[in-house]
Order: structure tokens, then C-alpha cells, then sequence
């Protein structure tokens, strides 16, 4: 499925829905054919909801570019393990979207102001705070093997405000093809005095392993790592308390949980 400078461009929203029948198509091919496998150019995420679970499997290419078919190809036929990662949260409908109560409507219309209203809570942030399930969360992304996390270890389970603390754990390939893993480092504070997201992803790393390899992955977690922006002092600072530390491959499915308490206030360095 392709897109047109009349469906995604600059200077104006796109709708939602695939253009011209798209959607339509999908389905109607998925009926007759339960091996369909969709793959789609675009700047975002779209309506895949109707058909999702009709089909074998969904590449978002995005824009890849003049090799971008010679990529796909590689990765349809096998050649090629993919390991991309979704960067952001694919919302089921519009209106899961955390931005979609103050977004313009209709969606060509261009105002004067646009009001932020959702705040920080803008991707998976804002998902978690409302309590929605997107169809697909920040960070996902399939492959053809499988990975497993173990050994979450912090150090040190007390910050002063010195460090850093870091964070370790290992990545074991868990299935029979040589494939590249994303672990995601996330921290949120335990009931917190002021408002913030239940977590923000703080590290990451993309690790390359062959079928039954292991590896330790080290992340490190520095003063900005717990802060917040304090607009009074226009300051990143940190509070005193217990923050959650959980690691996993997207924001949805982190089977690494762990804690750091940080026993005093601090301004974090710029």
C-alpha cells in the first residue's frame, strides 16, 4: 500500500484512514488469501484496526528510500532478520490518541492556536496515564527469532544524587536465527508528590546475537535520569523517593522490574 502527496505531505493532517479503498482492498484480499502479508509507506501510524488480525504479518516501511524495495525484498524472502523498532505508539482509533481532544477538527482545518493540553503525557505517556491500549506500543517491533532478559542488577539501590547508577542485565537469543535485539531502560517514581508519567524510557541499546548467545547489557542512569523540569526554579530537579527501574523490548513488555531510592533532593546538572 502507497501513499500520494494528496494523503501525507507538508503543511497539512492526513486523514486516518488508507486512501482510496486501501483498507478495503486488505480485507478483501485477506479473505481469500489468510497468507497476506501488508506492507505500507507512510510517515505514521494509520487505521490498520478492520484488518490487523486477518493478515500473516505488516511491515510499516515508513519512507526507506531508492533501496527500500531491495530491503523489503530481503526481509519477505529471509535474507534479512528485521529488528526496527516502532518510535512511536500506534493508536487503534483516532480518538485514543492522547492529543486528539484539542486537535483541530477537521483535520485540514489550520487555526490560530492549538492548545497542548495533554501536557507530558504525549505517546506511550500519555497511553499509560489513560489507560489505553494502543495496537501497537512504543518500541515494538517483530522479528524472526526470539529474546529473553535476565539478571537485573542495579547498583546502587541508594542514589545521592552522585553516581551513576547503573543498570545491567543480560539478553539471551532465544530462537534459531541470528537476529538484533532493542533493550529499553524505563524509570518512574513511586506515588510522586507532583505529576509525571508512570514511566520514561531513560537508555537503550541494540545488541546482535547469534541463536543460544547471551550477553550482559550495561546502561547508566546519571541526575537527569529521576528529574523533572521545575518551571518555579527552571530547574531539573529530583525528589526523594522510591523509582521503579524496568527494562524490556517495548514499553508494554518489560519483564525486568527492579527499584532505586534516592534519599535527598537534588538539582540536576543542565
Amino acid at each position: 500500500m502507497g501513499t500520494n502527496n494528496q494523503y501525507d505531505g507538508e503543511g497539512f493532517d492526513r486523514p486516518f484512514d488508507l486512501p482510496e479503498f486501501q483498507g478495503e482492498l486488505i480485507q478483501n484480499l485477506a479473505n481469500v488469501n489468510p497468507r497476506t502479508i501488508v506492507i505500507t509507506h507512510g510517515g505514521g501510524s494509520f487505521n490498520a484496526e478492520p484488518w490487523i488480525n486477518q493478515v500473516r504479518g505488516l511491515i510499516q516501511a515508513f519512507y526507506p528510500g531508492q533501496n527500500g524495495g531491495q530491503a523489503i525484498a530481503e526481509i519477505l524472502f529471509g535474507a534479512v532478520n528485521p529488528s526496527g523498532k516502532l518510535p512511536i505508539s500506534w493508536e487503534k482509533l483516532p480518538q485514543d490518541n492522547p492529543a486528539f481532544a484539542t486537535f483541530p477538527m477537521p483535520l485540514n482545518h489550520h487555526p490560530t492556536t492549538i492548545s497542548y493540553s495533554e501536557g507530558i503525557f504525549i505517546g506511550y505517556r500519555g497511553y499509560e496515564k489513560n489507560h489505553i491500549q494502543p495496537l501497537f506500543p512504543f518500541g515494538f517491533g517483530l522479528s524472526y527469532t526470539t529474546f529473553g532478559f535476565s539478571n537485573l542488577k542495579i547498583e546502587p539501590a541508594v542514589f545521592n544524587g552522585h553516581g551513576p547508577v547503573t543498570v545491567s542485565f543480560t539478553v539471551t537469543n532465544t530462537g534459531k536465527r541470528a537476529g538484533a535485539e532493542v533493550a529499553e531502560l524505563y524509570v518512574g517514581q513511586q506515588s510522586p508528590t507532583i505529576v509525571r508519567p508512570i514511566k520514561e524510557l531513560k537508555g537503550f541499546e541494540k545488541i546482535n546475537l547469534n541463536p543460544g548467545q547471551s550477553t550482559k547489557v550495561t546502561l547508566s542512569l546519571d541526575q537527569r535520569s529521576f528529574a523533572y523540569f521545575n518551571t518555579t526554579k527552571e530547574k531539573w530537579d529530583a525528589v526523594p523517593g522510591v523509582y521503579n527501574v524496568v527494562v524490556g523490548n517495548s514499553s508494554d513488555d518489560t519483564p525486568l522490574k527492579g527499584q532505586v531510592t534516592l534519599k535527598s533532593e537534588f538539582t540536576a546538572k543542565p
